[in-house]
């Protein structure tokens, strides 16, 4: 039965959702749009959990400031060449484990890091713009030679890199990155069922809050300012991010080489694509 009910609440409830921005939307659509972005901007998990905790002891942690907002990273302490990782949407540093297992004994200095309003770092809105600069407080502090970054973790280090160029980051790995902030908005729109009206004034608002329209947030045109060398994986099978969209941003990234799995989904949790990074990161 318990089953059965989240297995409805996951169907149903976004509908329910979009019906009632809809409806509200007849009367007060710029009122309607402003709850449709601020549910869109808010995770619904992703903080530490009692059992992801004996994992992110085995690292030291460190606090850092962004505009008054905590920030926690995680440093395993180690000598060799720094890797800052960056998950993605409602999850947190717990979520590198399987990748840290394959690593562990290397000589990397792994750093993870929690995104805005996730795991134990501040806030309760998200953006993938506020992470990528939350990307540079992070980095400005650790000098890392290589950023990791998986789905909208991958498109805010895109972001962050192109925005900023920092000398000492030689390297990119981009795991199930989107592209386009318009494409995810629209998978968000079809998900809650939300009609033209309210997204009309969606969009208006996207522009007024963020000085651009939406249709100039795409990870590959800010690809294009990144010279350095990026590896993108990516599964043929995504459904959260579409695989067209990894082939997107490795057409302007002159530098990167794209592998693409299948069978694997989003998450990409699988030990062929561990040894991959790994080798990936060793060989320098």
């Amino acid at each position: 039965m318990k089953m059965l009910r989240a297995k409805f609440k996951k169907k149903y409830f976004p509908k329910l959702v979009g019906l009632g921005l809809n409806t509200f939307g007849l009367v007060a659509p710029t009122k309607a749009a402003e709850v449709a972005l601020d549910i869109f901007c808010t995770p619904r998990k992703g903080k530490i959990q009692s059992y992801q905790k004996k994992f992110l002891k085995k690292f030291k942690k460190v606090t850092l400031d962004f505009n008054g907002l905590p920030v926690m990273t995680y440093d395993n302490g180690k000598s060799g060449k720094k890797v800052l990782l960056c998950h993605g949407w409602e999850s947190n540093s717990f979520r590198w484990r399987k990748l840290y297992r394959v690593l562990k004994d290397t000589d990397l200095n792994i750093i993870m890091m929690d995104a805005p309003a996730h795991g134990a770092t501040g806030g309760n809105k998200f953006q993938a713009l506020l992470y990528g600069e939350m990307i540079n407080t992070v980095a400005k502090h650790y000098e890392p030679e290589t950023i990791l970054g998986h789905s909208v973790g991958g498109y805010s280090t895109i972001y962050y890199v192109s925005q900023y160029q920092p000398t000492f980051v030689n390297n990119l790995i981009i795991l199930a990155s989107p592209d386009k902030l318009i494409d995810i908005t629209k998978r968000y729109f079809k998900m809650i069922g939300l009609g033209d009206r309210v997204g009309k004034r969606y969009f208006d608002l996207i522009k007024e809050r963020f000085g651009k329209d939406i249709s100039f947030y795409n990870a590959a045109d800010y690809a294009l300012e990144i010279a350095i060398e990026g590896l993108i994986i990516h599964d043929q099978e995504d459904d959260v991010n579409l695989f067209y969209e990894a082939e997107s941003i490795h057409s302007k990234w002159k530098n990167s080489t794209l592998i693409s799995t299948n069978g694997l989904g989003h998450s990409l949790q699988d030990e062929t694509v561990y040894n991959t990074i790994a080798s990936a990161l060793l060989k320098s």
